[in-house]
């Protein structure tokens, strides 16, 4: 039952579940980053190349891969915690997307960081990766779930189990900034305030792992990319085309976030012919390492199971 736009109501018994999961659950692997922990390589798309990381571990014990991609500008170190889980017992691939440091894309008047594109690489990537003739879990979060989405709605793939975090339908930061300064802020001015603007907005915010989580994004961000991913997504919105995905999704929603109200994802779920919910509360530093726990799950059945029997009951009903 829904509390308030941040919070659901959980029983004892499901936050019991959810602490017992975290403490059985692997965290003691390496950052997937660290030299010789993965293999890493590019993926040719159109205009330039996108940077994948690939573990397949000696001992598999999952039944199928993860293909995970992170939010919008991340670095690899704000989802540090997500692989620890499968480090050891699963084959996955970490996909960043054309708007991170780490792409190759060519820069000219034709760069195109539109969300629709990076939906396109996603569908490159897949087949490129061979995983559109296997069984896998794709797994998104924040904005590059709504890539996921994006992708689905626009039929450019599809995959076995698809699993959504926090998944973004439109824009929602700073739309008059990006509308009116951005235009008119060249990249370097950027890179050189950057760190400024960023005290500036978080001298209020009182939760310290968001805080250290947008100091990494902005001390991440490429200037070029950020400003022109951001001016060409700020009309972005599939939050009426929901009905056109035919697919399963099962949507899930953590810890309180003021970027992520869970009523909005509770409704994104509402609005899709198979959307199901998931909700779950543990420490907000623990948040990415669930996410690693719910891959994992899904990774240890195939996808003929649906739901895994181990979070059965942190669905929440839509009440459709």
């Amino acid at each position: 039952m829904v509390m308030d736009e941040n919070e659901f109501d959980l029983t004892q018994e499901q936050l019991d579940l959810i602490n017992n999961l975290i403490e059985k659950s692997p965290k003691d692997a390496p950052d997937f980053y660290e030299e010789g922990e993965c293999e890493q390589f590019y993926i040719p798309v159109d205009g330039g190349e996108i940077r994948v990381f690939h573990r397949k571990p000696k001992n598999i014990t999952a039944k199928r891969p993860i293909l995970f991609i992170p939010g919008y500008s991340t670095t690899p170190w704000s989802w540090r915690g997500f692989p620890k889980p499968i480090h050891n017992n699963t084959e996955y691939y970490f996909l960043e997307t054309r708007e991170k440091a780490s792409s190759r894309i060519k820069r000219n008047c034709k760069t195109n960081l539109t969300v629709d594109q990076k939906a396109k690489d996603v569908g490159v990537a897949i087949k490129f990766l061979g995983l559109d003739k296997r069984d896998y879990v794709l797994y998104g979060t924040s904005y590059c779930s709504g890539v996921v989405l994006k992708g689905l709605i626009q039929k450019y793939f599809t995959a076995p189990t698809i699993v959504v975090f926090d998944p973004q339908g439109n824009w929602t930061y700073s739309r008059k900034a990006v509308k009116w300064l951005l235009p008119i802020l060249p990249p370097f001015i950027m890179g050189a305030f950057r760190f400024v603007f960023a005290k500036i907005i978080l001298r209020t915010m009182k939760n310290q792992h968001q805080k250290e989580r947008i100091l990494d994004f902005i001390r991440g961000a490429n200037p070029y990319k950020w400003r022109k991913a951001c001016m060409q997504n700020l009309h972005f919105d599939i939050t009426n085309q929901f009905d056109k995905i035919s697919e399963e999704i099962f949507i899930v929603h953590g810890t309180k976030d003021r970027y992520h109200p869970g009523i909005i994802f509770y409704n994104y779920a509402k609005n899709m012919p198979k959307g199901r919910f998931i909700y779950f509360n543990c420490e907000n530093e623990l948040r990415e390492i669930f996410n690693g726990i719910l891959g994992s799950v899904f990774a240890n059945v195939t996808k003929d199971k649906g739901m895994p029997d181990e979070i059965v009951s942190l669905e929440i009903d839509l009440e459709r």
